[in-house]
């Protein structure tokens, strides 16, 4: 069984306004706000990627690898969020998750995830080590997308950094699109 947490916005956070006090707000969705998700006890360090995406079934999967400490992961994020802004106001299914490990002090995670919607996955050293190692992942960010039916679609594994605004949209859209 897997847990998640919801992490309200701070009022700090980007959130639209309504334009005068009598208009209607739009009612927040688990997609515009942070989740915090764990992995059920025991899993298999094999079967990580393969657990995390079918938490998903029907959605597009974006997994960003990063760390709190990462300079590249962190201007990765800045340079997606119109990515993912407008794959969330559009109602599209595709889910943002971000995995990091113990590397990424608790704290500093902590303090730093809320301006990051998405759902958030803090790994253990051996989890989160052992899943680079059997990816091939050497660097961070890395990036790597999986279909509406857990299909991997797409993956920077052998370049890491951020691929760019164009081949991330263009990778989803082929996904979503994938019969």
């Amino acid at each position: 069984m897997t847990t998640a947490l919801i992490i309200s916005l701070s009022s700090c956070a980007k959130q639209p306004q309504p334009a005068n006090e009598n208009a209607i707000p739009t009612e927040k969705t688990e997609k515009d706000s942070v989740i915090v998700k764990t992995l059920p006890a025991g899993i298999p360090v094999d079967n990580i990627l393969k657990t995390i995406i079918n938490e998903f079934k029907g959605e597009v999967v974006v997994i960003d690898f990063w760390a709190t400490w990462c300079g590249p992961c962190m201007y990765a994020m800045e340079q997606i969020d119109p990515i993912k802004d407008s794959y969330l106001k559009a109602e599209k299914p595709v889910a943002f998750v971000y995995i990091t490990g113990e590397t990424s002090p608790l704290a500093k995670w902590q303090q730093t995830i809320p301006g990051i919607k998405g759902y958030h996955y803090r790994l253990t050293d051996k989890e989160f080590n052992g899943l680079m190692r059997g990816l091939g992942i050497r660097g961070i960010p890395t990036y790597y997308i999986a279909d509406k039916k857990g299909q991997h679609v797409y993956d920077n594994i052998a370049e890491g950094g951020y691929p760019g605004d164009e081949i991330i949209t263009a990778q989803i859209e082929n996904a979503l699109n994938k019969k």
